[in-house]
């Protein structure tokens, strides 16, 4: 073949590139077009044939051929983009803030002061410092003495988690990310969730006042001489013996005789398996005998045969058309099988 026309090369994107004048009059031609396209194809493998061979056995292995050319890292031609170039982000509310005051960020620190132990540990993650509840906390002059310390401590948590979800919402929003409106949206669900749930929770533990207040004391009601008995019995019976081994007090009353605890069979005793099997085998033999549970005692049942005694439904009622008065009915109604049967009749 005779090549007239030298082409240029991207062999990064493996591309041979034809920069002379076209021949108008031939464009339409197609084996004009063939020769034109088999030069540049020609020129092309030439080029790939100078460049440097990958003969390593990696090589050899990643496919059918042995032969396997190094192509340059850099390419001459940028090929554009599948998608378009990604909008320049929008700013936050804090990074204007920080733009117009020169407010630089600092990296903290990643490790902080633990105040239990006494020992630098890790801000996040597992084991990180200030995580554990304190067992005991102050109640200050104004606070609610009933309210739980604890349970505030989880709602400040709570409070800042949502603080930070409504700033980044809000910062979706003004950047057109998300419609407007969703942050108002989401965050009235979670307060409303947190609500019923909180609901449930009191409506499942029915907790009036917090443990250790006792229930007699609420409000300005005083305890009175009965109800002083009462949770003197009370503490009393409180522990797991019921005040069997408990040391009698100096001036304390006399016990009463505490309730009764329940006993439960135990499941390995030969006594209980021998008893539980003789109950078993009774019913077996009442229910083959025709006794309460078997079909023929249901049978009967249905039909009156287990009935005793004469009730109205034997006799005749007593219309006002004749002298007929109270007479037993004779035939099959009189014998009690098509009579009507209750439950008061049967044994």
């Amino acid at each position: 073949m005779n090549i007239l026309e030298t082409c240029t090369y991207d062999l990064r994107n493996l591309t041979a590139i034809n920069s002379h004048e076209v021949d108008v009059s031939k464009v339409s031609s197609e084996e004009y077009l063939l020769q034109k396209a088999s030069e540049g194809t020609q020129q092309l493998l030439n080029q790939l044939w100078s460049l440097p061979l990958d003969n390593s056995d990696s090589a050899k292995a990643s496919g059918a051929h042995e032969i396997c050319a190094i192509l340059p890292k850099q390419a001459v031609i940028d090929i554009p983009r599948t998608l378009p170039p990604p909008p320049p982000k929008e700013e936050t509310r804090w990074e204007k803030f920080a733009k117009e005051r020169g407010v630089e960020n600092r990296k903290r620190d990643r490790k902080v002061w633990d105040e239990a132990t006494g020992t630098w540990k890790f801000r996040h993650g597992y084991q990180k410092a200030n995580d554990k509840e304190w067992p005991i906390m102050e109640v200050k002059k104004n606070d609610d003495p009933y309210a739980d310390p604890w349970e505030k401590l989880r709602e400040a948590k709570r409070a800042k988690v949502d603080k930070n979800i409504e700033s980044r919402l809000r910062n979706q929003e003004r950047a057109g990310l998300i419609p407007r409106g969703t942050t108002t949206k989401t965050m009235k669900n979670r307060e409303a969730a947190r609500a019923s749930g909180k609901h449930a929770i009191k409506q499942e533990n029915r907790v009036l006042v917090p443990s250790g207040v006792p229930v007699d004391l609420k409000g300005k009601v005083q305890r009175g001489k009965e109800l002083t008995k009462a949770a003197l019995a009370a503490t009393q019976r409180g522990t797991a013996s019921l005040g069997k081994f408990d040391k009698m007090l100096n001036g304390e009353p006399e016990r009463k005789a505490a309730m009764r605890r329940r006993k439960f069979e135990s499941n390995t005793s030969k006594e209980v398996i021998h008893s539980e099997a003789g109950k078993g085998m009774k019913i077996l033999q009442g229910m083959l005998k025709g006794g309460a549970g078997s079909s023929q005692y249901e049978k009967n049942r249905k039909r009156g045969n287990l009935s005793k005694g004469e009730t109205a439904y034997d006799y005749d009622y007593n219309d006002g058309l004749g002298d007929q008065g109270y007479r037993k009915k004779k035939g099959r109604a009189g014998a009690g099988k098509m009579r009507k049967v209750t439950k008061k009749r049967i044994k």
